[in-house]
Parts: structure tokens; C-alpha cells; sequence
């Protein structure tokens, strides 16, 4: 049987040949064409059927969350880690399309991966972590129906250093309003108002801003007291330097209401607030050192990140008594020709962007209460203005910051317009008299009239306010002593000049006046010639640029009698000059009081 072996093998061969040759020498070349795209597109369509992607290499820190999506053209495995690799982690998706898978790396330790992978079915292959996913690179296949699809690196990186910062917001923010039960909080209206500074008034807001690394999981905004429930971390504030004999002062989130403390996550930021409510804290004013307190975020060793209790995250606080001054920009009085307003300013303890409100109260003869919002700023001190428009005036009221009455509370008089002039008894030259006080309330003049009624002079224009030594000028000289009255004039129409439609200031219904006796000097006298004995006219006058001087007739003496007899006196030239002088004067007089009233 040996022999037909080799004739065996020839004939099989060139039966081979036969057979494949047959069909490329049968068929026609669109026939063989067609044979060929047929099994092309069959190819296609099955890589088609197994396609798979990750979306590519993965990082993530040590502790927190790592979230990547698939997709898949069939039922797929997400595999992570390797045989030998100390982690292997087989997640299952069902049918085809894109699926999100999230991996909690701290919780990695639970025996159940279920607990740890959201987005699909887990099996862990190895035995259960006794910590945290450690840091290192780990091998990612995605396999189609058995056929692996794709692959990625998953990079665990170890977690980095953390800092803290202080930070101080009003007691007035609503903390409460932002807080959440893990998820990242709406931080922006507390980093809006919050301040870069230590020093915290009780009952604001200290703020521990902590840059955080590997927290995202593992904290839990609840509940902070470093036990398991906590996941090992734990908040807790103390005095630098307590009073001897006595506990550090330490408090702890959660155990007592001095470490009244809210969480709020910004984990897209990798920072995460401690909003701590120092309502609870007592400065000790005799002791400053004692107000210094130190705030930790501490990693215990049930955290399984560290080994031991270890403090990733410290800083300090002064905490300060609440306290605040006050005082009028001016002056505690306040009159009615100032602005109908008064400005006050004080200092304060409390945190930049506190709102303080600053009040004045009177409660008789017509009760008032004004209310004018005050901010603090950046330096801790803060000014508001008071509209003074709806005060009663001729009242001395109340001025103070609310909530710090006793410390802030002051007496403000508003003074009551009060149109008064003061014409005191002088003696004067005959251009000018002094008023020794006038107070215009809205401005003005001061008009002054002889005993007849006619006006002889006016003031210059008086600003609103108080005048001392106001100087009236005279239109016309006058002589010998007579009493002159003093009328307040408003400035009617406000345009600070003089018109006969400006009114007077009254009171009561009657003109704001007074009088005095004013001495003037005596009119000019006549003197006789000593050589002829024929009298000569020597008038003595004060000249003025402003006003004619009154011409004061004197009869001229008749000479001796020469024995001789007439029926009349002749005048002298001296006295014919006089009268003509005279009548000039009062047709002058009588123009320029025309001008005064």
C-alpha cells in the first residue's frame, strides 16, 4: 500500500490545480469583479459590527471620581487592570450605543463594585482593596462580543499638597440658602462677598478656603467629626493658647455649637469652603492672645489615605469683639441754610460689605424716624447720608448705628430757621451803619429806613446763614442823633440782587425788624469873618462817593446899625448861596429814597 502513496499525492494536486484554475478561466471579468467587492463589503460591514472607543488616556487623582464614556456597536466589557495588577475590574454594557461609566477610586475598598461603578455591570476579578485605588497606571480594554475594540491608559496619580486660606463674609450672607448634600454648591455669592483677611467679628462668617486634592469623594458635607461615617475626615477649631489648667478649647464640627461650620464643594475648582458661624465665640477682651484660634481639616486613619491622623489643611483666625463708632461729618448741629441732609461716617469690627443701618429719631413735637443704609468697605468703615427732608426742625434727635446703640448713640440738634437782624444803638459817620447780627435762612438783604419811613440804605447781598458786623451803606448822609429801623429782606427770586419785588421776612405776620439810635456827626456850621466883620459860611462835611450830603441852612447875622432905617434885610452873597444849595439837596434826597424803598 506504500507505493500508491506518492501517485496519490500527484493526483490530489492536480485536482487542486484543476479546481482553482477552473473559475478564473470560466467566468467572465465582470463576473470576477463582482465575487471580489462582494467579499469586500462583508469585511466592512463585520468591523462595523465590532467597532468600540474609550474617548482616550484617563487621569485622575488619588480619592476622587474619573468618568469617561464608551461607545460600542454591540454588547461590550470595559475592562481595568490586568491579572497580577492588584486591581481587575470587568464592567459589562448591554446592546450598543454610548454609555457614561464613573469609577469612585476612594471607595474602591467596598467588596461589592457595584458601590463604587456607576454606568454599568461590575465585576471585581481580584480580591477587594484594602485602600483606596493606589496611585499608579492602569491598562483599559474595551471588547465587542469577545473581540477587543479598543484600548487607554487609566492614570491614578497620587493626591497633592492641600493649602487653606482666611477669608471673612458678613453675618448678613444667607449661608443656609447655598448649602448642598455634596453636590458642588453655588459658591459665587459667597466669594462675591467674602473679604481676604483673619480678623472676624462675632457673629460673622469665618471662611476656611481649602484647595483640595482627593476629597471629592470621601467628603461628606454632613457630618465631619473624623469618623467612619465621615469617611475619616474631620473639621475642628481651636484656641492657639488656651487659659492654662483648662482644655485646649478645641471644637469639632458636629459635637458642639462653637464649630458651627458649613460645608460648601467647588469641586470643578478643586476648593472646597468651611463657612464657620462664629456667633458662639466669647473674645476675651483682657486677653487678646486667647482669640486667636487655629482651624484644621485633618485626615484620619480611617480615611485610608493616610497611615495616620494627618492635618492636610490649617489656618488661623482673630476672633474680635462687634463693635462700631459714629459721628456727624461736620458737626452735631445742624441748620436749615447747610444741605438738607447730613453725612456721617464711623469705623467698625465687622466684615467689609456688611450692610449697617444708621438711624435718627425724634419723638416729639412731630415724631420722626429716618433710616439711611450704610456699607462697610474694604478698610472697615463705612459713611451714609441722612435726607433730612421730612425732620421736623427746632428738635434735638437722636443719631446712632443699629445694633450698637450704646456705644453709637449721640444727641443731633436741627436748628429752625429763625430770619433775625440785631440793630444795635452806635454812633456812626454819616456812609455807613453796622447790624451786630442777621440771620437769613434763604438769603438776602438788610433795608434801613429813617424815623419818616423812607429807606436810606441797604445792605449787600447776604448768602442763606448767620452774619456778624453786616455793614449797611447810606445813600445819603444824615446828622445829629435819630433812630433808624433795620428791615430783613428775602431774597424772593433767588438771583442774589436787589429788587423792589423781594419781600420782607416776617414772623408772626409781621416784618422781621429792629431799631436803634444811631449818632451821627453834627451838619456843617457857619463862621464869621474876623477882618471885615461880615460873617462868612464855613461848612464842615464828610464827603462820600455814593451820596450827596444834605445842605443844613443857617441864617446869616445882619450886621451892626448904622443909624440908618429900611424895610428890609438885604441877604449876603454867602446866604443866597446857601438856599440855592439847599433845594438842590432835597430834590437829590428825595431821588435817592425813591431808589431804597
Amino acid at each position: 500500500m506504500q507505493p500508491t502513496r506518492p501517485l496519490t499525492a500527484l493526483v490530489a494536486a492536480f485536482l487542486l490545480v484543476a479546481v482553482a484554475a477552473a473559475p478564473a478561466l470560466a467566468l467572465p471579468p465582470d463576473e470576477r469583479t463582482r465575487s471580489v467587492a462582494v467579499d469586500a463589503d462583508a469585511s466592512a460591514v463585520l468591523a462595523a459590527e465590532t467597532a468600540a472607543s474609550v474617548g482616550g488616556d484617563l487621569t485622575v487623582t488619588r480619592g476622587d471620581e474619573v468618568t469617561f464614556t464608551v461607545s460600542h456597536s454591540g454588547p461590550a466589557n470595559v475592562t481595568v487592570g490586568e491579572p497580577g495588577s492588584g486591581f481587575h475590574l470587568v464592567v459589562s454594557l448591554g446592546g450598543s450605543g454610548t454609555d457614561e461609566v464613573t469609577i469612585d477610586t476612594f471607595a474602591t475598598t467596598a467588596a461589592d463594585p457595584d458601590e463604587f461603578v456607576e454606568g454599568g455591570d461590575a465585576t471585581l476579578l481580584s480580591k477587594p482593596l484594602s485602600k483606596p485605588l493606589m496611585p499608579s497606571k492602569y491598562l483599559m480594554s474595551v471588547s465587542v462580543e469577545g473581540d477587543e475594540r479598543a484600548v487607554a491608559t487609566l492614570t491614578v496619580e497620587p493626591r497633592g499638597e492641600m493649602h487653606a486660606g482666611s477669608f471673612v463674609a458678613p453675618a448678613e450672607f444667607a449661608v443656609a440658602e447655598y448649602a448642598t448634600d455634596g453636590d458642588d454648591a453655588d459658591v459665587g455669592p459667597l466669594t462675591g462677598t467674602m473679604s481676604d483677611s483673619n480678623v472676624v467679628a462675632t457673629g460673622d462668617y469665618a471662611v476656611m478656603r481649602v484647595e483640595e486634592s482627593g476629597l471629592e469623594s470621601a467628603l461628606n458635607v454632613e457630618d465631619l467629626t473624623g469618623g467612619a461615617a465621615s469617611n475619616g475626615i474631620a473639621w475642628n477649631v481651636s484656641q492657639v493658647s488656651p487659659a492654662p489648667n483648662s482644655d485646649s478649647g478645641a471644637h469639632t464640627a458636629g459635637r458642639d455649637d462653637v464649630a458651627n461650620v458649613t460645608v460648601l464643594p467647588d469641586f470643578e475648582e478643586d476648593a472646597v469652603y468651611f463657612v464657620w458661624d462664629t456667633s458662639a465665640v466669647e473674645p476675651d477682651e483682657d486677653r487678646p492672645e486667647r482669640n486667636e484660634y487655629e482651624a484644621r481639616l485633618t485626615l484620619t486613619a480611617s480615611n485610608g489615605l493616610v497611615e495616620e491622623d494627618t492635618v492636610v489643611a490649617a489656618t488661623t483666625f482673630r476672633v474680635v469683639e462687634s463693635k462700631a463708632s459714629l459721628e456727624p461729618a461736620n458737626d452735631t448741629v445742624q441748620y436749615p441754610w447747610e444741605n438738607d441732609t447730613i453725612v456721617v461716617r464711623g469705623e467698625t469690627t465687622r466684615a467689609p460689605n456688611t450692610t449697617l443701618e444708621v438711624r435718627l429719631r425724634s419723638p416729639r413735637p412731630d415724631a420722626f424716624l429716618l433710616i439711611s443704609e450704610a456699607t462697610v468697605d474694604a478698610n472697615r468703615e463705612y459713611e451714609t447720608t441722612i435726607d433730612l427732608g421730612g425732620a421736623t426742625r427746632g428738635v434735638t434727635a437722636t443719631l446712632w448705628t443699629d445694633e450698637f446703640y450704646p456705644e453709637t448713640a449721640q444727641e443731633v440738634t436741627l436748628v429752625a430757621p429763625n430770619a433775625t437782624v440785631r440793630f444795635d444803638d452806635q454812633s456812626a459817620d454819616d456812609a455807613v451803619v453796622t447790624l451786630a447780627f442777621v440771620e437769613a435762612p434763604d438769603g438776602g438783604f438788610v433795608r434801613i429806613h429813617d424815623a419818616d419811613g423812607d429807606g436810606v440804605g441797604r445792605s449787600e447781598y447776604l448768602a442763606p446763614g448767620r452774619h456778624e458786623n453786616v455793614s449797611s451803606g447810606l445813600s445819603l448822609p444824615l446828622y445829629e442823633a435819630q433812630t433808624l429801623r433795620a428791615e430783613l429782606v428775602n431774597d424772593s427770586d433767588g438771583d442774589a440782587a436787589y429788587s423792589r419785588n423781594d419781600s420782607e421776612y416776617t414772623r408772626s405776620g409781621r416784618v422781621v425788624n429792629d431799631t436803634a439810635r444811631v449818632a451821627f456827626e453834627s451838619p456843617p456850621t457857619e463862621t464869621p469873618a474876623a477882618a471885615t466883620g461880615t460873617p462868612v459860611a464855613t461848612a464842615t462835611t464828610t464827603p462820600t462817593p455814593t451820596a450827596t450830603p444834605y445842605p443844613v441852612l443857617s441864617e446869616t447875622p445882619l450886621g451892626p446899625s448904622d443909624g440908618t432905617s429900611g424895610t428890609g434885610v438885604p441877604l449876603s452873597p454867602a446866604v443866597a448861596v446857601a438856599a440855592i444849595l439847599a433845594a438842590a439837596g432835597l430834590f437829590a434826597r428825595g431821588t435817592k429814597r425813591e431808589d431804597d424803598e
